[in-house]
């Protein structure tokens, strides 16, 4: 005679396979998604694979990776690409900020990239973001000369 224990005990077993594999499914389905959102917004980001030089190995073109600086609110580190004594391009290698400071980089990037160089204002409620990102520029700069 089976007991109807037997029974209720392994219902709730057969349930918790069921969400164990609805888990595994979503946990991958997320990373895939991840993964493709990231391709899509730097879509650069397999570039790394293939066989092209990278711009420190192109003539005429220098690179250099700044300092590390920590500004009080996140590391700030950049790497700056100069083309015939002109800077020609800026990447964020480290931009932490916190409390929406973070916005600040792109407004320091193109200020920096349209005056050569790191003599820029800061921007208003980013200070020592601001500071941070020159010095690590300003290290950068001193790297290529």
């Amino acid at each position: 005679m089976e007991s109807s224990n037997l029974y209720t005990f392994q219902k709730p077993i057969e349930g918790k396979r069921r969400y164990r594999t609805s888990t595994i499914v979503l946990t991958l389905l997320s990373l895939l998604g991840a993964v493709g959102i990231d391709l899509w917004l730097n879509p650069n980001a397999l570039s790394m694979f293939a066989g092209t030089p990278s711009p420190s190995n192109v003539v005429g073109i220098s690179t250099a990776t700044g300092e590390s600086v920590e500004s009080g609110y996140g590391p700030v580190q950049v790497m700056v690409t100069k083309e015939a004594g002109k800077i020609t391009a800026i990447d964020l290698v480290r931009a932490q900020s916190t409390g929406g400071r973070d916005a600040a980089f792109p407004l320091l990037v193109k200020a920096a990239i349209a005056a050569n160089g790191s003599n820029i204002g800061n921007v208003s409620q980013a200070t020592y973001s601001s500071d941070a990102f020159k010095k690590s520029l300003d290290s950068a700069l001193a790297k290529i000369k």
